[in-house]
């Protein structure tokens, strides 16, 4: 099987790269034929395999200037077990060009030339929803969602399931969704595990069943310009990567005979972005304009947690009240706000209060 994968969310800091490095490297150490594409300008893929991004002269750029060779511009980095093609700053040069259907197809064109030499082609795309990540969603057959454990990284989420939807009706029809790879998983914290709760609870078999723990080790291996299965072995980080590729292949071996997961994607693909939005609003409990809003989950947090859940607010870090503006859209006549109690570091009650202006007034 011939599969190429891109991994992208538009929002940045959610393990996209980590997870585009070590996935890859784990298929590899799996005995799967595996090449990683560094799609971001950022070229943080290059450095994290211990490249210089700065000294690349055959970069991912050679797919839009039609000067792509597999035997120039695909590498083998040191200790890795998959083949790579690296990235500089030039790519970002792709960006400025205001033609976009003229290229819209430039990477599908060029790996038709290399697909038939790997089973698994891994695209770290950049995070932004600019040409190039076009481009892959574009090429590519399934898209890995990485979604870090914290409420504001599902804000983009909805926005990648509407471009897929477009690409799926416009230029690649057999785009699925491989799965919503949860990553930077705390269990200590009930962040992380109402997070997943809620995605299983709405998105079912479309989130893998293995998740990215939080570690340190992960965060480490880049600067040494290694894997997490080459820097920490025998750590968690390499358990999770190399269970997430277990499941990944065996995911694929099956997927002849199973319709689920299509079946999930085509029910999410035909929402409209302001039903996608309402669902993550839904199933997240994130704030919206109605008065009744149940914040009855938010009980029990500490102050640090309110502030992943809510974002940051200018209030005083030892006040017994915390108070947050809660409309989801900004009104000069109306305006509502969320009341936080502390007792002992720990939200034990709230409040909503609504402020109407007359214009009258």
């Amino acid at each position: 099987m011939n599969k190429i994968i891109a991994i992208a969310n538009q929002k940045g800091g959610v393990g996209k790269t980590t997870s585009s490095i070590n996935l890859a490297d784990a298929l590899g150490l799996l005995e799967k034929k595996v090449l990683l594409i560094d799609l971001d300008p950022q070229a943080n893929a290059t450095s994290g395999v211990g490249l210089v991004p700065y000294d690349i002269k055959h970069s991912s750029l050679s797919f839009f200037t039609n000067t792509f060779k597999p035997e120039i511009n695909i590498i083998k980095p040191d200790l890795a077990h998959f083949d790579f093609i690296p990235s500089n700053i030039r790519l970002a040069s792709i960006e400025i060009n205001k033609s976009k259907s003229a290229h819209l197809f430039m990477l599908k064109s060029s790996l038709s030339k290399v697909i038939d030499n790997y089973e698994y082609i891994i695209i770290d795309c950049s995070p932004s929803f600019g040409l190039l990540t076009l481009n892959a969603l574009t090429a590519c057959h399934s898209v890995i969602i990485p979604v870090q454990c914290e409420f504001y990284a599902l804000e983009g989420l909805s926005k990648l399931l509407v471009t897929i939807k477009s690409i799926k009706k416009s230029s690649n029809p057999d785009i699925d969704i491989e799965g919503l790879l949860i990553t930077m998983y705390d269990s200590k914290t009930s962040i992380s595990s109402r997070l997943r709760t809620e995605l299983i609870k709405h998105f079912e078999s479309m989130v893998f069943n293995t998740v990215i723990k939080r570690n340190v080790k992960i965060r480490e291996a880049p600067s040494y310009g290694l894997s997490i299965i080459k820097y920490n072995p025998d750590g968690v980080g390499s358990q999770n990567y190399l269970n997430l590729a277990s499941e990944l292949i065996n995911k694929n071996i099956e997927e002849s005979t199973n319709s689920e997961i299509e079946k999930d994607l085509s029910e999410i693909l035909t929402l409209d972005s302001e039903d996608v939005d309402l669902i993550i609003r839904d199933h997240t409990n994130t704030n919206t304009d109605k008065k009744d809003e149940d914040y009855s989950h938010l009980i029990g947090l500490k102050r640090e947690e309110i502030n992943e859940v809510l974002g940051f607010s200018y209030n005083d870090i030892h006040s017994s009240v915390w108070m947050y503006r809660t409309s989801a859209s900004f009104s000069l006549m109306k305006k509502n706000y969320l009341y936080l109690y502390f007792e002992n570091e720990k939200i034990v009650d709230y409040k909503l209060t609504t402020f109407k202006i007359n214009k009258g007034q």
